[in-house]
């Protein structure tokens, strides 16, 4: 078995080149139908040349997807530090999120699902995603600028969105493009961030609502106890 190329080591051109045009098949296809022989065809280099990326296919794979969910961090980051304000932070790494994930085929997503390392690499993209989230929320609330809602729970839920936005078939369902979904999807987040006291529930009555709408596992509170039943009548001897 070959050994990996070492950390940092330069590429020639034409290595990289190899590498760009994998990336581009990955992403836009989908991997796991691929074999080391028919991606030389494709990319019409011998397959000496792929095990000189990576000793395995799976390596190389891992290596591929990798590059991809960097530049994606990467690109995440500077949205969130080039951003003037927490609102704008806010909305632009929205965005950034949906934007950055559309070149993506379906297809490739559900291969990284059934390919171990490649969701190990996917699951460290998203910790990172939603932890910025969530110090972008954390600020704002600090500034006074958002209202004072979980940082953690907000995040988690603008990521679980944003990975719907981008599947054609919700979208399908939501009978709407993907511009016109992330822009009710940002208004719903700006309505639950921003104060809007006119427009508050106060804190005092959630209880009463939320009783009104959940029941409780061991059952209703306040149940009514049945009647006694009445004694029962014994005949004289």
């Amino acid at each position: 078995m070959k050994k990996a190329r070492p950390r940092g080591e330069q590429l020639s051109p034409r290595l990289a080149h190899i590498l760009r045009e994998l990336e581009r098949i990955v992403v836009s296809e989908g991997f796991l139908h691929l074999d080391t022989a028919s991606l030389a065809r494709r990319l019409r280099c011998s397959k000496r040349a792929l095990y000189t990326l990576a000793p395995t296919q799976e390596r190389l794979l891992a290596l591929v997807i990798d590059r991809v969910l960097k530049r994606t961090d990467e690109h995440l980051a500077g949205v969130a530090r080039s951003a003037p304000d927490r609102r704008a932070a806010l909305t632009n790494y929205m965005a950034a999120i949906v934007q950055t994930s559309r070149p993506a085929d379906p297809r490739f997503l559900r291969d990284i699902a059934d390919f171990p390392p490649g969701m190990r690499l996917l699951r460290r993209l998203q910790r990172r995603t939603v932890d910025r989230l969530e110090q972008i929320v954390r600020g704002g609330i600090e500034a006074g600028a958002f209202n004072d809602i979980s940082p953690k729970l907000v995040a988690e839920l603008i990521l679980m969105a944003a990975a719907r936005l981008i599947n054609p078939d919700f979208l399908r369902q939501l009978g709407l493009p993907l511009a016109e979904a992330y822009e009710e999807l940002s208004r719903l987040i700006d309505h639950g961030l921003l104060p809007h006291p006119e427009s508050a529930i106060p804190a005092k009555s959630l209880p009463r609502l939320a009783g009104q709408k959940l029941v409780s596992r061991r059952g209703p509170r306040n149940t009514p106890k049945p009647p006694a039943r009445p004694p029962r009548q014994t005949q004289a001897t």
